[in-house]
């Protein structure tokens, strides 16, 4: 089967476009290749040139990033966001003071959440771009706040795309040569996730995503030079494809497990195969669009700690529950701390290759997890003697091993996720042991891995460094 082109009319009117012998080009010799040659002469280029380029940057991530940060400065989203704090701090969820004293980053992150969707909502020239992350960054000359909306793993790295039901479209994707994620897992769904109460299934059930095809590296097909192409809609070319549903919005979505922080996600780029009537994008249709979604977006977002974990009182957990196609299990934890208590957890790995334990405020915003021991996955969270995991969530170090750090808040939520696990893998026995403790009753757990307050430094320090190489 042939592959249509491009009109070079439609190229040159799409400041974001590649054609795919460029974006070939580019995932083979990396990111800074990619960037010098679409923005020749600038600094950014010169950085490329040197070798200093990000392995996640590219010309559409950055000129997205600073977009939104034009956007988020506009008087009128600047007036929304007043509304929807007076309104949501008058919630039953805001009346906790944990709650309160997180609802301004909350909101922020929301907006940006939203704004970043909403660049990327233009199916007839798509991009696929690193559209979540709670943590703050700085890259390239500018910095950006975090860009979370409900839950965000802190050890993945999230992506979107948007595309258009009966369209035509491939992605190309590159592994590091040095090093690969734990876990890829790349997602077709139908549904405008800019406006996702439209998405629920009805009150109190879950998002109506429509999933249409999942991919992950075990079925993945890759290249002897660890690039790697999948078609999306229409007819399979090639050894990998994802089905396309027809709607007038589909979302693709790719997420890098990354058990170790030092490892690399890959590189993606997005490209339509099929004509399609281009449509004029820029700030001005970016702020339009925005101003139209934005209260009905934070709105969602800020009810959804109810929907997904509404049923759990304080200190209770949920059973994991099986992901959708296998590749997994989660489960989530409601905790209220006296000053003078902890939660203590223990879990199995089963035979799952990555775990991961995360807090969340209580509007689902992770801490930020450079600065502070806010989540544990395998390679950073000490085991039992009989392989088991004891966890103790508090707001001051108990001394702990894998002591998680509630950011000094007493109420918050919590998810614990198991991954790249066999077929056979159950939920039975992957939570041992749950229970709140007197925080005082740690120093007399004497099979309890320990750290001392500087090797608690060292391992933060840690943290930063790993967390880091994402923007270097």
């Amino acid at each position: 089967m042939k592959r249509p082109e491009t009109s070079a009319a439609a190229e040159a009117a799409d400041p974001y476009h590649f054609d795919r012998r460029t974006a070939l080009s580019g995932l083979a010799l990396g990111a800074g290749a990619l960037v010098a040659s679409a923005w020749p002469g600038t600094g950014i280029a010169r950085a490329a040139a040197r070798g200093a380029m990000p392995w996640l940057a590219s010309p559409q991530q950055l000129e997205a990033e600073r977009m939104l940060m034009q956007v988020e400065r506009d008087p009128q989203v600047k007036a929304i966001q007043a509304k929807l704090r007076a309104d949501l701090a008058a919630s039953t969820r805001a009346q906790m003071p944990a709650a309160a004293a997180t609802l301004d980053n909350a909101i922020a992150q929301w907006t940006r959440s939203l704004i970043m969707s909403e660049v990327i909502k233009r199916p007839w020239s798509p991009v696929i771009l690193w559209t979540t992350d709670d943590t703050p960054r700085t890259w390239l000359g500018h910095a950006l706040g975090g860009v979370g909306t409900s839950g965000d793993n802190p050890d993945a790295i999230y992506r979107t795309g948007y595309l258009q039901g009966g369209g035509r479209y491939e992605l190309l994707g590159r592994f590091h040569p040095d090093s690969r994620p734990t876990q890829l897992l790349i997602e077709v769904d139908a549904g405008d996730m800019t406006q996702p109460s439209k998405l629920l299934g009805g009150a109190g059930k879950p998002l109506d995503i429509h999933s249409a095809a999942l991919i992950t590296d075990k079925e993945l097909v890759v290249n002897s030079d660890g690039t790697f192409r999948i078609t999306i809609g229409g007819e399979a070319d090639g050894p990998n494809h994802l089905a396309l549903p027809d709607a007038d919005f589909c979302s693709i979505g790719s997420r890098d497990m990354l058990a170790d922080w030092t490892l690399r996600p890959c590189q993606m780029t997005l490209r339509r195969l099929d004509k399609a009537a281009q449509q004029p994008f820029g700030l001005a249709e970016l702020r339009q669009l925005v101003l139209a979604d934005l209260d009905g977006y934070i709105r969602f977002w800020a009810h959804f700690p109810d929907i997904w974990m509404g049923a759990l009182k304080p200190n209770t957990h949920a059973q994991p529950q099986a992901r959708p196609g296998g590749w997994g299990f989660v489960a989530g934890l409601n905790y209220h701390l006296a000053a003078d208590e902890a939660l203590l957890v223990t879990t199995s790995r089963g035979q799952a290759k990555y775990t991961g334990f995360q807090i969340n405020d209580p509007w689902m915003i992770a801490p930020d997890a450079r600065t502070r021991q806010v989540c544990l996955n395998l390679t950073q969270a000490t085991p039992n003697a009989d392989g088991t995991y004891t966890y103790i969530i508090a707001k001051t170090d108990p001394g702990a091993a894998n002591w998680l750090d509630t950011a000094g808040l007493d109420d918050g939520l919590a998810i614990m996720r198991w991954q790249q696990v066999p077929a056979t893998m159950t939920n039975a026995g992957l939570i041992r042991d749950f229970r709140v403790i007197k925080l005082s009753e740690v120093a007399g757990m004497k099979d309890l891995p320990r750290v001392t307050p500087q090797q608690r430094r060292a391992r933060v320090a840690a943290r930063a460094a790993a967390y880091n190489t994402r923007v270097r």
